[in-house]
């Protein structure tokens, strides 16, 4: 019984053997199973695809220069004598009128010198008068004349110099905008160049940025240039360049540009903001931008060589440009990459269109 099972075994070894001996004088193709299992049919490999070439081109250099948004006109307003603040009809946030009274100082002892001085200016005068008659009829001297016409002048002015200090207790508007800043309030007593009010035109900004003294010849007065505030969302707005100033800050190395912004909803005086303009250009890798795909939270292409096989590399992002993207490393220029990264597979083959 032993000696059949050792010949059973042998038959179906032999059987095997000759089913391999026939696959292997059939040209020495392996069968179709057994390509399957070598290399499985993929999408990128069952339909060709288009491949494009890594190519060096000229981009332009933009530079960002940071800042914040402030008003053209903007005055802080202060009292010119001293006295105790009695009314104040503004606060933070209040639009103002030009001229319009913002707040007043307790002015009644002013009034009160003014009163006299005006009593003194009515006597001066009825004193010039009867001098003045006197001497027509000869009866004074020019001396006693010309004594009543300075003691004249005297009270006038006097007078006038008070007229100007009560004027002085009234802070007014000097133009029309919105009260930013209240740093006093009803009853201190406030001090001449105290500052006391701010205000600003709100619909006049612009964007104030400094900009590196490297920079600064590629920037003109009355250029155009996008400025960017993050506030209002990612469309720039069109910003005009009014002044470069001639000195700058010799610590930083960085001058200050102005650009004058056109109105926009929601932007306020304060805000940060980016001014962006053209530096010449510069040659760097460039691949389109739907090449590129995201693994895992790293960006790459599929890069197609010799073997005309897709392989993943991962490379370093740069700028984008209309539709194409810079290539800071992982690539080299003349080498073939899926134009859609999304056909991609790892190791497949492709065929090019």
């Amino acid at each position: 019984m032993g000696t059949r099972w050792v010949w059973g075994i042998g038959a179906v070894l032999a059987v095997l053997g000759g089913v391999v001996l026939l696959a292997t004088r059939e040209g020495g193709r392996p069968s179709p199973a057994q390509s399957v299992v070598a290399r499985p049919a993929s999408p990128a490999g069952s339909a060709p695809v288009s491949l494009v070439e890594v190519v060096a081109g000229d981009v332009p250099i933009h530079v960002e220069a940071s800042g914040r948004v402030a008003s053209t006109r903007e005055a802080v307003l202060s009292a010119k004598v001293q006295g105790t603040i009695e009314t104040l009809a503004v606060r933070e946030g209040s639009v103002v009128a030009a001229g319009q009274t913002l707040l007043t100082l307790d002015n009644r002892h002013i009034r009160a010198q003014l009163a006299a001085a005006d009593a003194e200016v009515e006597n001066a005068r009825d004193r010039l008068a009867r001098m003045e008659r006197l001497f027509a009829e000869d009866s004074v001297a020019r001396q006693e004349l010309e004594n009543a016409q300075r003691a004249y002048k005297v009270a006038a002015a006097t007078k006038e110099g008070l007229a100007v200090q009560l004027s002085d207790t009234v802070v007014t508007a000097p133009f029309a905008g919105v009260v930013t800043e209240k740093r006093v309030e009803v009853g201190e007593l406030t001090s001449p160049g105290l500052p006391l009010l701010k205000i600003e035109d709100v619909t006049r900004l612009r964007l104030e940025a400094t900009v590196a003294e490297s920079d600064l010849k590629a920037i003109s007065v009355n250029d155009k240039v996008p400025v960017l505030v993050d506030a209002l969302g990612p469309e720039p707005l069109q910003g005009v360049v009014t002044r470069v100033l001639p000195t700058g800050d010799p610590a930083t190395h960085t001058f200050l540009v102005k650009a004058d912004l056109p109105p926009a909803r929601g932007l306020k005086s304060g805000m940060f903001g980016r001014l962006r303009f053209q530096h010449g250009t510069a040659r760097t890798l460039l691949v389109p931008q739907g090449a590129v795909v995201s693994r895992g939270g790293l960006t790459g292409v599929y890069v197609v060589g010799a073997d005309k096989a897709a392989r993943l590399r991962f490379i370093k992002l740069g700028r984008s440009f209309d539709g194409r993207v810079e290539a800071v490393s992982g690539l080299t220029a003349g080498e073939k990459v899926l134009a859609d990264g999304a056909l991609g597979r790892d190791g497949e083959p492709v065929t090019a269109r």
